[in-house]
């Protein structure tokens, strides 16, 4: 109360007209020094505004190279979503022409990382579905050419997935003139605002009682992008204008007007911003902005006010009522003369089906978390681009073979379906070059909108038998078994049912064939041969050779690891068949090449390291093994599937039969794929029928030139064909024959006594005192050779049959 006596005084002693001087002078000053701070800051809230809007993930260019299997539409669709434009010669950077068994294009200059790569006429011939030629602008030949990378995805939560820009000369007159016609007849002649639609406005939002009547003009709209897009309040209208003012202060009308067209908001569509008249061309129309016809021009400006009810795709009525509203302007200011404005009433609104935005949506989220990581990042995302390893065709492919597959799961076996999308039968899909360790795929689920975790790279599952490779590694590589006595291929294992300290491994479908060569037990993915070889290596040696290739997570020190029982994710597993892959060396899976900061500079460059892990020959060996899986193992089905070149890979099924999987590769491409429920429960498919089915598909799409086998032996091999049921080397009486690969001075050299005339059972593995001693000087010694559970006469009339009648 005495505050308000004190002001009463004063207003009687100064006087009405006094008080309110002052304030105004107050109010000016006020509002100067926060015009003079804005202006001060304008470059900075641009540079910032910029930084968002160009922070984006790009794919990996598209190396094109004589022999690949990549068929004319594949690039077709390729260089639609770059926006190159089909023309009937390419003349210009980002057009295209197309005709029977050739094609030509004009590639863009870009930049990918530290390397730049120029402008080129390209000249393509294609025999069917590929590629039988490259030459440049003069027909001189080329090994191969690149194409850009796309935009993927976005690093910051507001910026758009997408960005396309154009300079103000590219944009079409009637565009020009039809957006200020409609937006802001007096842009050029205004100071930033216009008076008069501002009073006209504040009636009727007078009148009405809320903030509702726009007035802005385009340097008002375009100051809107600085602010808070959700808000509504008078604070935000009186920064919108000061922005506007300083705006205008600093750009030439041109330079505004240019930044409008590139930065307007034109909605959200599946929570990813689209800004810029640009990218909604693109989006809608699937053209570039120069391309678009005066009909869908207006169809696009019409949008700019109310981007969600007057969307084309989904409110095609009112869109054309607001388009055509658009058009009548146009033609009364001269943007259209009656020719054009008939016809453009007369044009439909097509529009293309609505691309996903975010293409690899795990990818990216996977790509944000390791760029977030990196000590030159620190945090800092705004103006990044950040260029990965992901190759969209492969990306995509895998997406739809996984999805193909869970349909067809779903369909043949009613008791995987479910209700609730959270539920529902899950998938998960990761592919390297494992020439380089780049990840090309990852598909960290079914539906992204539903669930956002990533199954291929974070999800940690037991891999069940595609981890016995690993198993088989520890026993065939000298340097790192703990075995005095040398395993072979064609080592004999016991394959009947056997009981170890209480855990009984059981084979699929219960089923016992005897004795078993190594490449045998590999190939039919049995249980128990493995789990008795696992015996005698003792889990430490396991373990050891696991985090060797690369497996971080601890795994259980005990038998069962040796059929899959510890936790890894499905990123790991592909890395490790990757080794075999490349012939015994280690790539690190990565999935980042280049990080380049808002200046230009690149702040991040992957480094390789790879290092040997086995000898050449030693992969031979474990790449033939599981090439057995293909041909006459568990995989075998691939080859009725379509898959007609050779690959090697192996099943995983778990012995709760919760998880099933496939991982299998070529020389160029490893893929692994996993099928079950977030919540482990039982889906009764052996990974052969559950995940085998999508491997097949991706890999017909995804492996570019098949005709590359795994090449001849290398040095320190040795083929040696020999009978599977005694290991021996094969006579002309052994009913069965395969030739193997040994390291050299392990092959076998008695022949096979069983055929011959003389009946000599086969002698299982078994352990030898002399052996190393367990690589963790703390784990307990291998144990000795457990007991059968069954009488050795089933064993050896098993031995019998299976001898005289095989099981190829």
């Amino acid at each position: 109360m005495k505050a308000l006596r004190i002001t009463a005084r004063l207003i009687r002693r100064l006087g009405w007209r006094w008080m309110l001087a002052g304030i105004f002078l107050l109010a000016t000053f006020a509002g100067g020094f926060y015009l003079a701070n804005l202006y001060n800051n304008i470059s900075q809230l641009i540079a910032q505004r910029r930084a968002a809007l160009t922070s984006a993930i790009y794919s990996a260019p598209l190396e094109i190279t004589a022999g690949d299997v990549i068929g004319p539409l594949h690039l077709i669709d390729r260089l639609e979503r770059l926006s190159y434009s089909r023309v009937q010669q390419p003349f210009h950077p980002g057009e295209y022409s197309m005709e029977p068994g050739a094609m030509a294009i004009y590639v863009r200059e870009f930049r990918a990382g530290d390397r730049g790569y120029p402008a080129a006429l390209l000249h393509l011939s294609f025999g069917g579905e590929r590629i039988t030629g490259i030459a440049d602008s003069f027909g001189v030949a080329q090994p191969q050419a690149m194409l850009e990378p796309e935009i993927i995805g976005r690093l910051l939560p507001d910026a758009p997935a997408q960005r396309v820009e154009v300079s103000l000369s590219e944009v079409p007159p009637y565009l020009i003139k039809g957006l200020l016609t409609t937006e802001d007849r007096f842009f050029y002649y205004h100071f930033g605002f216009d008076p008069i639609r501002i009073v006209e406005a504040a009636i009727i939002d007078w009148h009405s009682h809320r903030l509702s009547q726009g007035a802005s003009t385009l340097t008002q709209q375009l100051a809107r992008t600085f602010i808070e897009r959700h808000t509504r309040s008078f604070h935000r209208k009186i920064r919108e204008l000061a922005i506007a003012l300083v705006l205008e202060m600093r750009l030439s009308k041109n330079e505004i007007l240019e930044r409008y067209i590139n930065d307007v908001w034109m909605g959200e569509y599946d929570g990813t911003p689209i800004y810029g008249l640009p990218l909604a061309a693109r989006y809608f129309f699937n053209k570039d902005l120069r391309r678009v016809t005066p009909a869908e021009a207006a169809t696009l400006i019409g949008m700019i006010q109310a981007p969600s009810s007057d969307d084309p795709r989904r409110h095609p009525d009112a869109a054309r009522q607001r388009r055509n509203i658009v058009l009548g302007l146009m033609r009364r200011t001269g943007a259209l003369d009656q020719i054009g404005y008939t016809a453009s009433l007369a044009e439909p609104i097509i529009t293309v089906p609505a691309p996903g935005l975010r293409r690899a949506p795990y990818f990216t989220d996977y790509v944000t978390a390791q760029v977030s990581k990196l000590p030159a990042v620190s945090g800092m995302l705004a103006g990044l681009r950040v260029y990965t390893t992901l190759d969209p065709e492969l990306e995509e492919s895998g997406r739809q073979a996984m999805l193909a597959n869970l349909a067809q799961l779903e369909n043949l076996h009613p008791h995987l379906r479910r209700r609730a999308p959270g539920k529902r039968l899950e998938s998960a899909l990761v592919a390297i070059e494992p020439r380089s360790g780049a990840i090309v795929a990852m598909v960290g689920g079914r539906d992204y909108s539903i669930s956002q975790f990533n199954r291929a790279a974070s999800a940690e599952r037991q891999p069940g038998s595609a981890f016995k490779p690993i198993v088989y590694l520890t026993a065939l590589d000298p340097a790192l078994s703990p075995l005095a006595q040398p395993v072979t291929l064609a080592s004999i294992l016991p394959d009947r049912p056997m009981s170890f300290s209480g855990w009984t491994p059981a084979n699929y479908e219960g089923t016992y064939v005897g004795d078993v060569t190594v490449a045998e037990a590999l190939a039919y993915s049995l249980n128990v041969p493995t789990a008795y070889l696992g015996s005698l290596l003792g889990p430490p040696a396991m373990i050891h050779t696991a985090h060797l290739m690369g497996i971080q997570e601890d795994l259980p020190n005990y038998l069962p690891i040796s059929i899959g029982a510890g936790e890894v994710t499905l990123l790991e597993m592909a890395s490790v068949y990757g080794v075999f892959a490349d012939g015994g060396v280690m790539r690190a899976p990565y999935a980042i090449e280049a990080v380049v900061n808002g200046d230009g500079k690149v702040i991040y460059q992957h480094s390789p390291r790879p290092q040997r892990l086995m000898s050449r020959a030693v992969a031979y060996l474990m790449t033939g093994a599981l090439r057995g899986v293909m041909q006459y193992g568990t995989g075998k089905n691939a080859m009725r599937m379509g898959l007609d070149f050779p690959t090697a890979g192996k099943t995983g099924t778990t012995e709760d039969y919760r998880d099933a999987y496939f991982i299998g590769y070529t020389r160029q491409l490893v893929c692994g794929v996993w099928v079950g429920f977030d919540q482990p429960q039982d889906i009764g498919l052996p990974g052969a029928d559950a995940a085998l089915p999508a491997w097949v598909d991706f890999m017909r799409d995804a492996v570019r030139q098949p005709q590359i086998g795994f090449g001849a032996p290398p040095p320190g091999i040795t083929m040696a064909t020999i009978d599977p049921t005694t290991g021996g080397l094969a006579t002309p009486s052994c009913p069965r024959a395969a030739t193997l690969p040994f390291l050299s001075g392990t092959e076998p050299t008695q022949p096979c006594r069983r055929h011959g005339g003389i009946f000599a059972a086969s002698t299982p593995l078994s352990p030898n005192p002399s052996a190393k001693p367990p690589l963790n000087s703390g784990a307990s010694q291998p144990p000795p050779a457990p007991a059968p559970a069954t009488n050795n006469v089933l064993g050896a009339i098993g031995t019998f049959f299976s001898g005289l009648f095989g099981h190829h």
